[in-house]
Formats: C-alpha cells, structure tokens, sequence
C-alpha cells in the first residue's frame, strides 16, 4: 500500500464542515516557536518562546514537548504545533505528523542540510505531509558572510538543489520498499521544492519577515506592466528583462536575473543600512521609498519594524498553507482502507495520537477524521490491526488545544481534540482507534521512532514511597511513548530511555510529580551477544563443533550444535517481530504465515550457504529447505532473531509453521524453555542473544524418570551454552550516528576526541558557505554519556555534536584473546597489555550483575612496593 499519494474522498465528506477551513501544520528544526500573526505577540515574533512551556525548554534553548495552539487567519483556522528538532524526542515528531497535514521545515540558508533534514523529509513524505520549505536566516548571507547578490543568489540554488537531492533519496528508498509505488518521476517532480511553485519561503525569523516570489511580483507587476503570474515564474530562474519583455539565457548573455535584481538588491541595501553600517538617516530614506513609516528610533529596531511591517512572516506563510490541499478536499491513502467498512462518511473515526495530562487528569490526543463527537459520546476503541474486544468509552468533556485547553461541547473532523474519560481502560493506547461503529481492524498508522536504549534504576530514599514511584513512573510511561518502565527481578523499579537528554527529562518529571529525593543508578546501556563464524577452520573441525549432554546413566542424552546465522536472515527475523510473536500464541492467519514462511526460506537459501566457516556453508537448497520446514521455535520476545531446529532423525514433531500439536512428546516444552533461556541470557556477561541457531541433532529421555524430567530444562540451557563456547563468540553494541560540526583550528581536538570515546571516522567534509568541517563518525552509545560536554570543553565551544541511533554492530573482538604465539607476545606483551575493548565491556557487565571475573586482587607481585603516598 503506497504511503505517498493522496487521493481525495467524495465532498459529502466534509458537507457538514464548510465553516471550517482547517490547515494544521508541524514545524521542524524550530529555530524560534512562533512565527504567528497575534496581535500581541506580533512584536515579539521570533523572540518569544511561546510554545516552549517547560522550564527546561527555557533554560536550554531548545523544545522537548510538542505543544500547539490554534489561531484565526481570516476564514482559516490554523493549527500550529511546535515540534522537537532533538533526536531523542523523536516520538513528539512522530505524534505530531500524525496530527498534521503540513509541515513547515526550517532549513538554516548558510548551514544547509544537516544530518536529520533527511530523516525529517522521509518521515513527512511517509504520512503523506505537504511540506513547505523554510529558508531561514536570510540576514546571515550578507551580515555574516558579506555575500554580494550574485553570491548569495548562486548559493541559494546550491542549498535547493541539495534539499532536491535529498527528496529524491528518500522517493527512490520508498520506492524500493514498496512496490505499488507507480511513476516515481512523476512524484518525485511534484515533490521538489521550487520557488515558481509557491512551496518555498525565505525568511528571517529573528528580524521577523519571510516572503514568498508572489510579494515581490505583486511589487513590480504593476511597475514593469507585466502580468503578475508570468513575473512569479521568472522571477527565479536565467530571465532578464529587455524592452519590458522577459528573456532567458541571463547568465550566458552577462544580465542580471531577476531575483538579484528585484529581491536581493533591495533587500541587502535595508541590510547594509540597518545592520552593516548602522546608518539610520539612509535607512529611514529607504523606508520612506517602500511607503513605510517607522516609530523607533535606534537603527537595528527601526530596521525590524520596517521589515516586520513589510514583509510579516505570518503572512507568508498562512497564504503557503492556503495553497496547500486541504484536508477537505486531500486525504492520505494508508487511512483509506479503515473507511471501507463504514456505513456513511458520517460515522465518528478517531485516532488516540498521545496523551497529556492537563491539571492531574490524564486527556488523549486525537485526531478526528470524519463526523463530530459530542460530550457524552459513546465509542469502540479498536487496536490496529487487530480484532480486540470492542470496549465502549464514555467521553464526557472535549478540549480543544489552544495556547490553553478550553472545554467545548462538540468536536469536529479536522481539528485537534483532547479527549476526557473518567477512567481510562487499558485497552486505550497510542494508535488506537476510536469509532462508532463496530469494525474488524482499526488504523494501520506506525509511530517509527528510535529504540529507547539509555537503562537507570529508580528508588526513592523512604521505602514508604516506592508504591507512589510505581504510579508515577507508570503515569509517565503513559504520557511518554519512548519511555519504557519495568520492574526487574530484584524488585527494583527500571526505566529505559532514548538518550542521555531525554534521561534528565524525564528525571524533572518525576521531580515534578514530587519526589524529590530519589536515588538513580548511573545509566545502563543494553549490549547483545552472538557467535560468529570462523573461516580458517576446515570442515572437519567444524563438524566435531557437536556437544552432548548425558545425565543419569544415559536417561537423558542431548546432542546439538551451536551456528550463526546470516545477517541478512537476522534482518529479516526482526523485521517479522510482531508475526513472530503471534506464531508463538498461535494465532497467526494463514495466508501471514505463509508469506513469513516464504520470506525466511527464500533469505535462508540465498544466503546461509554462503557463510563461509559455519555449518550451513555450501549446503543445498533442498537441505535449507528441510531443515527451515524443522523450526522448533524461534526465540522468546526479548530474543525474536534467534531459531531452534529440530534435526533429530526418530523425532517427526510438526514444525512451527503447523499448529496442529500431533506428535508432541510430554517433554516437548522443556526443551523449548532451556533454549528460550539460553538466548535470554548468553554465555558472555548473560545479554540478550542474537543471530543464533541452535541444531538438536538426537534426544533420547526416560519419560518415566521424574528426576530426569525436572532437570531436561537446566541440561538444554546448558549443553547450549557449552556448545556456544566452542565457536566464537562476540559481543554486539548499540551505535550512534555522530555528526560533529568544528571550526578548522579543532578539527585536531576533535579527532582525539572521537578517538577517546572509540568512534570510527566515516566521513569528513568542508561546508564551503561556513568554513566549518562536518566529520561524521560512528560511536558506541555506551561512551556518549557526557560527550556533548567533553567536546565543548576541549574544542573551547567550537565545535557541536549530533547524536542519533544508528545499528547494532559487531565488536569484532574476541573477549578471551590472549596472546599465544612468538610474534604476538613480542607485539602485545606476555599478559597482552593492549586494551581489549570487548573484554572491558564484557567485565564491566558482569561486575554489574554480579558475576564472577578474573579480575585478581595482587597485581605484579614480583614488583618491590612503593611506599611513598601521593597526597
């Protein structure tokens, strides 16, 4: 199903809707938080943070929480909602496209395209956002660099054309996922950013103006006796004007295009006058030329005031938002196929986005696609693509979202509700659907948002407290759809966040909530465990990798091999978490389940024959055919990407993909539950396992012998473990994308930086508009605690980092490598004296949990001690 094109649905839609013109827009990388026309807010245009209402967001000059409010610009009704620019808020984006039908992306004209404008672009283009692009900061070209005209005209076409190239990326990569995309020309042409079509603003939001091709066309359309339409297309682009006609081929024929001539010309003498050269009588002379008066008399807020009379920002961009399609008149497709089970288009159709509490009452955040809800409303609540058991919720108070909420009476389809219910059920939840009708599936919307990595323990000081604690961290987690929160085994309440940002957020919640006192672990960061492949063994040492396990005078014999999977087929698994999940309850349809099937077996035959040094290497189809035909079990839910197969010759079970049980022996499950514990908890420092296949090539077991069966389960986990240590085993890190901007005086300081924290340098490059180097490296998250602070203090503030979660990777590092031979002795010393990252990582695991290391408390003993004490 295409998540691109939008069709449009019969007018009878929104028949009962014609007072109201809705435009919603989201607006990304927010240099500042309002960019409205309010009467008093007007003079404080890109100044106030309106929307920022934490104090957080205040001290560190950046948004966290999305927020919006609602204003009238003559017959619309705007939406506007802030949203967060910092990866680890991630899921405000998310929430907030949903919401919205435009976005406003700010693009900074001298910075150009930095590392998350590509993944901002693919998410818009996904839900089916019309997106309009902002170039802000328009006074830096000439104020900060000194660009002449011709310059900064050749520099804007630059920064579109890179913008242009990042669109197409994202098409063709959407593209490729999904096959009913059709004419992708086509699409990708309509989605580029053009001035001539009205999608492009130029701003510059501390000076509060932005204007578009028609305001200057407006200008000189009357003046040049010129149609107004015709001067907007030439306006930017080769043209020059002759003999009042408009010509091409400006460039080659030594002209002036029009843009240099009747857009940044005038706006670089206002520029000059009133931030260059501070010449207040001249820039009143200008002033007075554009029919302008101004009341301040110091030059930068003569210059602000004329500009915000001039060309307002608000303007701008309300009339972009006007050419937009409407949602009256567009919608996007991946919602089309909930509407076919409907009775009219006037039935109620909702979706649950978020939730937020307003003054201790906890309000979900929906979006209304058709018919209008009123105080008492009675809904189905209906989880995506799932048929659950219809709960009937009463609603009895809407919000609308102001810069305050205000109770109403009635909602209605294309505005932005809260939605009040006294008690809340649990099977109300983000992307749940809210209908009026009884329908078989809700909504098939996906909330994509980073994985939340960043683990502290959370306890308070009076024990008293904890069940308080245990209310407040599930409240948050309800409120914060990146925030996961656990209770571990030891009693211990845990929560898992997205980044080191997001961490300290939501710390100042629960200090908010009122816990004042609350002890918090140092940050933990998940690591995986798998084993690797060895390509300098020969095949028959690869087949002597068997262990068996015989206990009770032969009353329990296991046989089986440990083997890596392919990466590919680790890729595939996790794409398929949630069928799996449903293949392990059963009830998992049968047309889903033989795609799954079909997907896997044809990865496994392309590719684990290939995997040279392991078991399956150079294996025939019809072999990886029947040994896929013998899944046992795929892993358990922390642990999907790992698989259990059923080699034994006398065993003829019916494989997973059946779910008919005949032929299951009793102790069937045991066997199941010691592998599920074994990829639960690797060999290494007891991660999580991943890309691993465990092979059981014969079971015999004495069914009578109750001893025997109360130890099947322990004996499977361990017979894995130990076959696990007879191949390689490796550690597997959670990795940030790091994108570093630096002066070219730090670039050294950088480096070692990065080398400190482990980092591999991908890339780096010279933005030729700033000077400024952009390295773009790989870093575990485990060593970006504090990074950010680490850079700024030793490049002296110079240099600023941008973190987002990349991969998993391989440490390919063996954990209990020590040197053997002549040559590496001589290289890394007898006790191999080199740091072993994997080894460091693996100890320092295992003393967190407790494990055993071999840490010794006597180092070098032959050495004579030093008596003397430092102080």
């Amino acid at each position: 199903m295409s998540t691109m094109v939008k069709l449009a649905l019969p007018t009878r839609f929104y028949r009962q809707m014609r007072l109201f013109l809705v435009r919603i827009i989201a607006l990304f990388l927010s240099y500042f938080s309002i960019i409205a026309r309010v009467k008093f807010l007007a003079r404080m245009a890109g100044k106030l943070r309106f929307l920022d209402s934490r104090e957080d967001e205040q001290t560190r000059g950046i948004t966290m929480k999305a927020s919006g409010m609602s204003l009238l610009y003559g017959p619309m009704l705007v939406n506007l909602m802030d949203s967060p620019g910092h990866v680890d808020f991630s899921s405000e984006v998310s929430a907030t496209l949903l919401l919205s039908d435009i976005a406003l992306l700010l693009v900074d004209v001298v910075e150009g395209v930095c590392s998350q404008t590509q993944a901002l672009l693919r998410q818009s283009i996904m839900y089916g956002q019309t997106v309009i692009l902002v170039i802000n900061k328009l006074d830096r070209l000439r104020v900060e660099l000194k660009m002449e005209t011709k310059e900064a005209y050749a520099h804007i076409i630059h920064l579109l054309e890179a913008i242009n190239s990042c669109v197409s990326q994202v098409v063709q990569c959407l593209a490729l996922e999904d096959d009913s995309v059709e004419r992708i020309e086509d699409l990708e042409a309509s989605l580029h950013f053009r001035p001539t079509k009205g999608n492009v603003i130029f701003s510059s939001a501390i000076h509060g103006y932005a204007f578009g091709l028609e305001d200057f066309a407006a200008i000189y359309s009357e003046k040049l006796k010129i149609p107004k339409t015709e001067l907007t297309e030439a306006l930017f682009g080769d043209f020059y004007i002759s003999g009042g006609k408009i010509k091409s081929d400006a460039a080659s024929r030594g002209k002036t295009q029009l843009f240099v001539q009747f857009v940044l010309e005038p706006l670089w003498a206002l520029h000059d006058c009133g931030l260059v050269t501070s010449d207040l009588p001249k820039l009143l002379q200008l002033i007075g030329k554009i029919g302008l008066r101004v009341k301040s008399s110091r030059t930068p807020d003569a210059f602000d005031e004329a500009m915000r009379t001039w060309l307002p920002v608000s303007q701008a961009c309300f009339r972009c938002c006007a050419r937009a399609p409407s949602p009256r008149t567009a919608y996007r497709i991946q919602y089309l196929h909930f509407l076919r089970y409907l009775e009219t288009y006037m039935t109620i159709q909702a979706l649950v986005v978020k939730f937020i509490a307003i003054e201790g009452q906890k309000f979900s955040v929906c979006r209304i696609f058709s018919g209008q809800v009123t105080v008492g409303e009675q809904l189905y609540v209906i989880g995506r693509r799932s048929r659950l058991t219809y709960v009937r919720l009463l609603i009895f108070c809407l919000c609308i979202i102001w810069s305050r909420s205000s109770p109403t009476k009635r909602a209605y389809s294309g505005r932005l509700n809260n939605f009040f219910c006294r008690k809340f059920p649990k099977h109300v939840f983000q992307n749940a659907t809210l209908c009026s009708e009884a329908i078989n599936e809700g909504l098939d919307v996906g909330m994509k948002y980073g994985e939340p990595l960043v683990r502290v323990s959370v306890s308070t000081l009076n024990l008293e407290d904890m069940e308080r604690l245990r209310d407040g961290l599930k409240s948050l987690s309800i409120l914060d759809s990146s925030l996961r929160v656990f209770e571990l085994d030891n009693g211990e309440l845990a929560m898992v966040t997205a980044g080191e940002v997001h961490l300290q957020k939501c710390l100042k919640d629960l200090e908010d909530l009122g816990f004042r006192d609350l002890e918090v672990s140092k940050p933990i960061v998940p690591f995986l465990e798998t084993v690797v492949a060895d390509i300098n063994m020969t095949l028959a040492q690869i087949q002597d990798q068997v262990t068996e396990c015989r206990l009770r005078d032969s009353s329990l014999h296991i046989r089986l091999r440990v083997v890596p999977l392919a990466d590919e087929v680790v890729t595939l698994l996790e794409e398929y978490a949630d069928l799996l999940s449903f293949i392990k309850r059963g009830n998992l349809e049968e047309t889903c389940l033989a795609d799954l099937k079909s997907a896997l077996l044809s990865s496994c035959e392309k590719h684990l024959p290939q995997v040279r040094g392991s078991w399956w290497y150079r294996k025939s189809s019809s072999d990886i055919a029947d040994m896929v035909d013998k899944i046992w079990s795929f892993g358990p839910d922390r642990a999907r990407a790992n698989i259990l197969f059923n080699a034994i010759p006398n065993y003829k079970r019916k494989s997973i993909w059946d779910k008919c049980e005949f032929g299951i022996r009793p102790l069937d499950q045991a066997m199941v539950a010691g592998f599920e514990l074994f990829v639960s908890a690797g060999p290494l420092c007891h991660e999580v396992m991943r890309g691993v296949a465990v092979v059981v090539e014969e079971w015999t077991v004495d069914e009578e012998d109750i001893a025997v069966a109360g130890q099947l389960m322990t004996a499977m986990r361990s017979t894995c473990q130990a076959g696990a240590k007879k191949v390689a085993l490796r550690l597997v890190a959670a990795m940030y994308r790091c994108t570093v901007t630096a002066a070219v005086q730090v670039l050294g300081k950088v480096h070692s930086v990065l080398g400190q924290r482990k980092g591999k340098i991908l890339n780096e490059d010279v933005n030729e508009a700033t000077g400024q180097y952009e390295v773009t490296a790989l870093i575990p998250v485990i060593e970006t605690f504090s990074f950010c602070d680490h850079l700024r203090k030793s490049t002296s503030g110079m240099a600023s980092a941008q973190l987002e979660f990349s991969h998993w990777q391989l440490i390919d590092e063996d954990p209990y490598w020590q040197p053997t031979t002549l040559e590496e002795m001589e290289e890394y010393g007898v006790k191999g004296d080199s740091p072993n990252h994997a080894r460091g990582y693996m100890d320092a695991i295992r003393r967190r949990k407790g494990l055993p290391t071999d840490d010794v408390i006597v180092v070098s003993a032959e050495k004579q001690r030093n008596l003397k004490k430092n102080k």
